[in-house]
Parts: C-alpha cells; sequence; structure tokens
C-alpha cells in the first residue's frame, strides 16, 4: 500500500543537520579504516523489454549516491559492485586492501530481490566474521518483511533494511560510531545498540529485536524516513567516481577500483538527481507518497557543476535526470534551464559538451511548452513521457491524441526527441477500428507523430502505490502457473501477470507485436534518411529498439508458452507481512500502516483506481 504520509511540518530533516553528522562522522574518523562492500543487486532474468542493453550503460543513481556519502563521511576503503557489471561476486571471498569488508551494504529493486536474497546467504555463510548487512532501495522500503521471511527468501536476513535515503544510513553510522568500544566490530556495535534501544531514535529502520536464528515473530519498524529538502546538502556525486569494481566474472574483487576514465568507458550514460516528486498521484504510481507529496529539487548552480565535474572526470557526455517530473514546478525548472543554458565548460557552452534526458508528464510539457527553446540550449535531449493510454480510457493526466501530435513536432523543432512510455491493460484491444483505443492503432499514431521511441508494458500491480491491492481484490493477479508461484522478477511490467482475460497469452502477443510495429527495418531505414538536429538520437534509439525485440523474442515466447499450458490459479487478497511489528512510542499513529498477516485486506476505494484527472 501507499506510504503514509508524516505530520504537516515533520516530513523533512532539520536544515543542515546532514551537514552536521557526516561532518561528526569525519572528525570523529573511527570509521575510516572500516571496509565497506556496496552491491547494487541485478537479476540477469529480467533483462526482456525497453531496457535491454541501457541496463549496462547506464551507471544507476543508489551506488553513486551512497558511495559518495560512504566517502563524505570519512570512509576511505568502500568498493561498489554492479553486478550487471560484474555478476559473481560473493561477499565471502571480497576483500578491500587485503581486509574482509565490516559493513555490507546491498540495494535492490523488486525485481532484482532475488540476487539480493543470494548476496545476504553467501555473507550469512561467513558466521561470526560476516559482514554488519544492509538493505536498502525499493525493495526494503515497500516490502522490508520479505528479507526476515526465512522460509520465503532461504534464510536470507539482514541485521537491518533501511527504508529511506541515504540520510537515514549517516544516523545509522553516526550512531554506532558513537557507541562503538575499542577493537569492536561493526557488527557487534550494532547488535549493543539494538539491545539497549538506541536503534528505535531513528526513523527509516526494520529489524528484528533479538539474535535469535529462527524466524522473528516480531520486527521493530522505526517509523517514516525524514527527508533532506535541500538536495545540495548532499555530497557530490562525483566523490565516488573511483570507487566502482571492474567488469569481470570472478567472485573476488579486484585489486584496484576503476579510475573515472575507465568508469567512462566502461558506461556511456550517468545518473543524475536533479528534482523529486510529483504533483500526480496516479493509483499505480508509488512516487508521490515515497516523498512525502513535496517537490524537492537542485540548484541550478549545483546542478551544472554536477554535470561539468562528471564529464570533466569520465568524459561521459550523456545524463539522465532522476526527475519524477521535471516540469512539475514552472519557477525551478525555468532556474535550472537557464542557468545550464549560461553554464560554460573551457569557454564554450555547457551544452556543446554534454545532453541530458529526463522525465516528465505530457501535461506539464505542453503547459511550459514555451522554455522548450530554452531547454535545448540547456542540452536536454530527449524526455521520457508517461502518457499510459493516448484515449485517456485508463488514466486522465491532461494527454489528449491532439496535444500530443503537436507537442511532439513542437519538440522535435526545437531539437528535443519524445520518448513515451504506454501501459497495456484490460479491455483495450490490439486493433480497434475507427478510434485510437487499440493498442497498434496508438502505436503507429505515436510513430507518426514522431516518437523516438517506444514504451509499454502491462498495467501490473506497483508495491507502495495506493491501487496495490485492488487487482489481487479483484482477482486479477496469478499466484501460481503451471503449480510454479509468481516471483518477484515478474513484476516488472514485461510479464503479463494480472489480466482477467481467460487467454492471458494473447496480451503477451498483443505487446510483442506492439514492439514489432514500433521497431522494424522499415522504420529503421525511414530513421536513416530523416536528416536534423536529432539524426543520432532517433537512430541510435531505433537500432537498439530492433535489437532488444529480437534479443527478448526467446524470453517472451517462453512466457507465451508457460500461460498457454496453465493451470492458471489466481490470488484473491494482497499479500501483508507474515510478522507482526513493533513500533516506538515516539512514532505517530498515522505512521503505523502495515496490515498484518492475519488482518483482513484494507479495501481501497474503487474512485481512486480508475480515473486520475487534471
Amino acid at each position: 500500500m501507499e506510504l503514509p504520509r508524516r505530520e504537516p511540518g515533520d516530513e523533512f530533516v532539520a536544515p543542515g543537520r546532514y551537514r552536521e553528522i557526516e561532518q561528526g562522522l569525519c572528525q570523529r574518523r573511527t570509521l575510516e579504516d572500516t571496509a565497506a562492500l556496496f552491491v547494487y543487486a541485478f537479476d540477469f532474468r529480467t533483462r526482456v523489454g525497453p531496457f535491454v542493453f541501457f541496463d549496462k550503460m547506464l551507471i544507476p543513481g543508489a551506488p553513486l549516491s551512497m558511495g559518495a556519502a560512504l566517502r563524505s563521511a570519512g570512509l576511505e576503503k568502500v568498493r561498489l559492485v554492479l553486478q550487471q557489471w560484474s555478476p559473481n561476486i560473493r561477499p565471502s571471498q571480497a576483500r578491500i586492501d587485503g581486509k574482509p569488508p565490516e559493513l555490507l551494504m546491498i540495494s535492490s529493486m523488486q525485481i532484482h530481490s532475488a540476487a539480493a536474497y543470494e548476496l545476504v546467504r553467501d555473507a550469512r555463510r561467513m558466521g561470526d566474521q560476516r559482514p554488519l548487512i544492509l538493505v536498502g532501495g525499493a525493495k526494503a522500503i515497500y516490502q522490508p518483511w520479505d528479507f526476515f521471511d526465512l522460509a520465503g527468501n532461504g534464510g536470507a536476513e539482514p541485521d537491518v533494511a533501511v527504508t529511506g535515503e541515504e540520510f537515514v544510513v549517516l544516523e545509522l553510522l553516526d550512531l554506532l560510531a558513537e557507541h562503538r568500544g575499542p577493537g569492536e566490530t561493526l557488527r557487534d556495535a550494532f547488535q549493543r545498540v539494538r539491545r539497549e534501544g538506541l536503534l528505535e531514535q531513528i526513523p527509516g529502520l526494520v529489524y528484528r529485536d533479538s539474535d535469535e536464528d529462527s524466524p522473528p515473530d516480531e520486527l521493530v519498524h522505526t517509523g517514516i524516513q525524514r527527508l533532506v529538502q535541500n538536495l545540495d546538502e548532499l555530497p557530490s556525486v562525483t566523490r565516488s567516481l573511483d570507487l566502482f569494481e571492474p567488469a569481470h566474472r570472478r567472485p573476488t574483487l579486484a585489486r584496484n577500483a576503476m579510475s573515472p576514465r575507465q568508469l567512462g568507458r566502461r558506461a556511456k550514460v550517468a545518473s543524475l538527481v536533479t528534482t523529486h516528486g510529483c504533483k500526480f498521484r496516479c493509483s499505480y504510481c508509488p512516487i508521490p507518497g515515497y516523498n512525502q507529496f513535496t517537490f524537492r529539487h537542485k540548484s541550478p548552480e549545483r546542478l551544472a557543476d554536477d554535470m561539468r565535474s562528471l564529464h570533466d572526470q569520465t568524459r561521459i557526455n550523456l545524463f539522465f535526470g532522476t526527475d519524477d517530473n521535471l516540469f512539475n514546478n514552472r519557477d525551478s525548472i525555468e532556474d535550472i534551464l537557464t542557468t545550464l543554458a549560461k553554464t560554460e565548460y573551457r569557454g564554450r557552452p555547457l551544452s556543446e559538451s554534454v545532453s541530458w534526458a529526463t522525465e516528465a508528464t505530457e501535461f506539464d510539457v505542453w503547459k511550459n511548452r514555451d522554455l522548450l527553446p530554452l531547454a535545448r540550449e540547456a542540452g536536454l535531449r530527449l524526455i521520457w513521457f508517461g502518457v499510459e493510454d493516448m484515449t485517456a480510457e485508463l488514466v486522465k493526466k491532461g494527454q489528449s491524441p491532439e496535444k500530443t501530435e503537436s507537442l511532439f513536432r513542437e519538440m522535435i523543432s526545437h531539437g528535443i526527441g519524445p520518448m513515451p512510455m504506454m501501459m497495456h491493460h484490460d479491455g483495450q484491444p490490439l486493433w480497434s477500428r475507427g478510434s485510437l483505443y487499440g493498442l497498434l492503432n496508438q502505436t503507429r499514431f505515436l510513430r507518426k507523430s514522431g516518437a523516438f521511441s517506444f514504451q509499454v508494458t502491462f498495467l501490473t500491480p506497483s508495491v507502495g502505490s495506493k491501487g496495490f491491492e485492488q487487482p489481487y481484490q479483484d482477482s486479477m493477479v496469478f499466484e501460481r502457473i503451471g503449480g510454479r508461484p509468481i516471483e518477484d522478477r515478474h513484476f516488472d511490467g514485461n510479464h503479463c501477470i494480472a489480466t482477467h482475460d481467460e487467454r492471458p497469452w494473447r496480451k503477451q502477443l498483443n505487446m510483442m507485436l506492439a514492439y514489432a510495429a514500433f521497431y522494424n527495418p522499415l522504420g529503421l531505414l525511414r530513421d536513416i534518411f530523416r536528416f536534423d538536429d536529432l539524426w543520432s538520437f532517433r537512430l541510435i534509439h531505433h537500432s537498439l529498439g530492433c535489437l532488444r525485440t529480437v534479443r527478448s523474442l526467446p524470453r517472451e515466447l517462453a512466457w507465451i508458452r508457460t500461460l498457454r499450458r496453465g493451470p492458471l490459479e489466481r490470488s484473491t487478497a494482497a499479500p501483508q507481512p507474515p510478522v507482526r511489528f513493533r513500533f516506538p512510542a515516539h512514532v505517530h499513529p498515522s505512521l503505523v500502516h502495515y496490515e498484518l498477516a492475519d488482518t483482513p485486506a484494507r479495501p481501497v476505494p474503487r474512485t481512486e483506481l480508475e480515473i486520475i484527472e487534471v
């Protein structure tokens, strides 16, 4: 379900508090010799659909930001591992400057949870010599209890699940550094402060309240995190550029991390935090709740400096802004674009050296389309849109065919490529006569309107969203197929796992045909001879799209066979925590939001799930 909101006025950390904790850790110097290993978990079985190839070309935001946070807090022995580059790394065999890691941090999306569980299991095989294990990322934020479900995950239990951002980790490290005794390991210090109840003062943690090896009967949840409001307080990600593990297939770490230039040769795109938050409250999206229904952004000067420094050190010239909706606020985006347009790099406009892409809503870009020329001057070249459905039958966010066509053509005239993202849902046919409702109708319309890329996913229950439970209650979600349970990796939007259709394999086939209609040799040939300012971007994305369509074909056909064979068993209730939670006394009742396994699922009003209007 959607994360609850803190009391008004209590959503944010006190201004300057992040820097205060960071400086305190540096001055204390207790952790400077602590070997810390950060692993970004990746399940290769999820390499289906629109992000194949890009998943290995992109540096995700989590390792960049967490590496910078650890380095800036005084930890000198840090290594960042991306499993998509180094899939066989084993924490039990890892050594940093000859030392086993004393701190293991694992970040995982829901679809990569199986890989995260295996990393935790491997670390626990070290017995008493194992590191303090922290898990974070989307899986820990929205379903932390799964890491403590010893029967369900094969005994992959961490010490603590972090359900927040860098500030929560720094608060935890600051507490451990303050109470750590001479010669005491970080894990020993953690167990002691936990027994003394000191962890309860840090919002954003979930952990068991005992040292037993048996499945826990109760977990302690310290409540919803407070957010750092001023993103400029966070350290620059350039602090982490020399901490990344080289790409290889060994279970052990390399002697040295990559240099920033080596990192730039390995990766083609770097993630960069620009803004957080969105004004819309779509039932399938967890973003507004996670951000406490607020909007945060970096200062224009800080953003320009990050781009300049990243390019200078790595030679990466394409950045992806990890925005939820860049055009959410007119004043902030106008300031950002104006500053970036005026920024110089080695005597020339920065936009001649770097380009960047981002996400926004069609509604907000249309409303601020007068800023498009300025955006192009600022180096913005691609915008991903969550259009979802051209006819607004599924969700209304101010989109329409006429507005889409007009906006796409205006963007292209200013040198900015539109990148629409769609949803295939129950009731939508493959083709419709005389309307745009059909999936192929919308695919061809977007192609003719000038879309550079095309992404279509199934409307799937999204953990952390307010509409998560309703599809389960409506018996749409498959629990088992052919006797095999649906796993987290299937919730990627590329597998049809939630539909009332008695022949769900047809929905999977529909999506394959839509991709083939957009990405094909004829379309690629047309793009080759369409010469304009965006020729290279268009050609690269269409070429990769054709390769992805072919690359995904075997796995999609295999899923179609699975759906056809069946039998299909459907869920009747959303998954709930298998254990009870204990909340410290200071946690406000409104932040106690979890249902328990023996409690009926909370009904969600139908009107919240069908239409979001602007």
